[in-house]
């Protein structure tokens, strides 16, 4: 039922990215082809981090059950255990589809891509990785401190599906949360910019410095964050 479940969701958001190209002329000053280009950044790296990343979900019982006690006592890197611990077989069979639709969908779109933006495309797509890793590094952090961690995740999915269009068709307020609170814009928005040949909200090298110190900090965030872990005996 699951996998069937993860067909249909695949399937409509096709249907969806053709009912974009086929009636919509224009949103916020960007065309139906450059909307599809937002919408498959954000699914690209939303899929990817949930195929390597599924574990942060059970995350909050692995601690409840005092079975993170276990991973400590283990000599290989606790955090690297419980974020890649449980991949997901499902959205990587579905990664592969959806790079090849999107793939297709791209290149039969009426869009200004050179090369040169193609490469620094895909760097940026690193980048918005790194970034992506930072969020479940610090929802791995809070839930060390609640033992919640799918709440805390359903929240950052449902607030992190405002980035399936530019971050800069939304008010002030919304664009700098999304900028740099939860840097959804510069993990998505940023990389569709520059491969669309668009002027830039933020630059490259201001995109890359944040996404580095975003994951630099959610390190050191868990590192303090771990000390003030008291397992589960207690």
């Amino acid at each position: 039922m699951f996998f069937l479940g993860k067909t249909i969701r695949f399937v409509m958001a096709t249907v969806f990215l053709l009912l974009i190209r086929n009636n919509v002329t224009e949103v916020g000053g960007y065309s139906a082809d450059a909307m599809i280009v937002f919408y498959l950044t954000y699914q690209t790296i939303d899929t990817l981090a949930q195929v390597f990343y599924r574990g942060v979900y059970e995350f909050g019982n692995s601690i409840r059950t005092g079975s993170f006690d276990g991973i400590l006592t283990k000599p290989i890197n606790a955090l690297f255990t419980v974020l890649t611990g449980i991949p997901d077989v499902n959205d990587a069979f579905f990664f592969v589809i959806s790079t090849a639709v999107s793939i297709y969908l791209v290149a039969t779109a009426d869009l200004s891509i050179t090369l040169s933006s193609s490469l620094w495309y895909l760097f940026l797509l690193g980048i918005s990785f790194l970034i992506a890793t930072g969020i479940h590094i610090f929802v791995l952090c809070i839930t060390l401190l609640t033992t919640d961690s799918n709440n805390v995740m359903f929240t950052y999915r449902d607030v992190s599906r405002l980035g399936q269009f530019p971050i800069t068709i939304y008010g002030e307020l919304i664009r700098f949360s999304l900028f740099f609170i939860i840097p959804i814009g510069l993990m998505v928005t940023i990389p569709a910019q520059v491969l669309l040949n668009l002027e830039l909200t933020y630059s490259i090298l201001f995109t890359t410095l944040f996404g580095i110190a975003f994951f630099t900090a959610s390190i050191q965030t868990w590192n303090w964050t771990l000390k003030k872990y008291s397992s589960a005996s207690s």
